[in-house]
């Protein structure tokens, strides 16, 4: 099945040069939505210039973003489906998902941190979603690409979490130590970029953009997880590269 998605992506990707003005939809969560922290009033807004907005604004293509606060790859999956049912003609998809499905329950984690917990969604069942999206997008005729995850911040995150007093204690007997939660968001990035290399898709490598940084936490919110203001500008260099090597007919214009 993948060999035969393979073969029809690469015939795609062949025609890409052919198509002029580009029509790009982005499909994810908070991070291409461009949802950051306001740190002093604890609460979150969505910045004028995110990261896909600034590249729509740069490039000479059509991008919509259908990006939504606290999407999931479940409810990612059916709203992307309804819009292919639709008809509606697009020629590039960028996939983002990963770091709501990878959250837990932590105030039933900290309630009872003896009991096993799974996440939103599970690794195995956020794997098998990404494909089904890969293959229906393929089937009519849209190259998929896929985005892997900026990497949070263990302490903050923890930090974060427990700020309405939910028990640390208990949440660190569960995970063991602060970096498990790290490691274990980690792992969804990977088998995002797992994924896009057995499908041959391109993979939009934001997690290295943030990684290549020694101190990433420069580019993250006080909660350890969106990018604040400075990390979508990263993303959005990071996108502007990706889209110029990756989608040809899209000519860069002047700042």
């Amino acid at each position: 099945m993948i060999m035969d998605i393979n073969s029809k992506l690469r015939a795609l990707n062949a025609a890409l040069p052919g198509k002029g003005r580009l029509k790009v939809s982005v499909w994810g969560d908070s991070l291409m939505l461009g949802v950051v922290l306001d740190d002093a009033a604890e609460r979150y807004r969505i910045i004028r210039e995110n990261a896909v907005s600034m590249c729509s604004n740069a490039v000479k293509a059509t991008i919509e973003n259908f990006s939504k606060f606290g999407c999931t790859v479940t409810k990612g999956k059916q709203r992307l489906l309804s819009h292919l049912d639709k008809g509606k003609p697009c020629d590039v998809v960028i996939l983002e998902y990963g770091g709501n499905d990878c959250d837990m329950q932590w105030d039933a984690i900290s309630a009872q941190p003896g009991l096993d917990h799974a996440p939103k969604v599970p690794l195995k069942q956020f794997s098998a979603m990404i494909q089904d999206m890969i293959d229906a997008l393929v089937s009519h005729g849209t190259v998929p690409m896929l985005t892997n995850l900026p990497p949070l911040h263990p302490d903050r995150y923890l930090n974060w979490i427990c700020r309405d007093g939910l028990s640390r204690e208990n949440i660190l007997s569960f995970l063991g130590d602060a970096h498990h939660i790290y490691r274990h968001q980690e792992r969804y990035s990977l088998e995002v970029s797992r994924l896009a290399r057995e499908n041959e898709c391109r993979l939009l490598d934001v997690r290295s953009a943030f990684l290549d940084h020694g101190d990433y936490g420069a580019f993250i919110c006080k909660d350890g997880i969106h990018p604040n203001v400075k990390g979508q500008m990263l993303i959005r260099e990071t996108l502007m590269a990706f889209m110029d090597k990756y989608m040809p007919g899209i000519t860069l214009q002047p700042a």
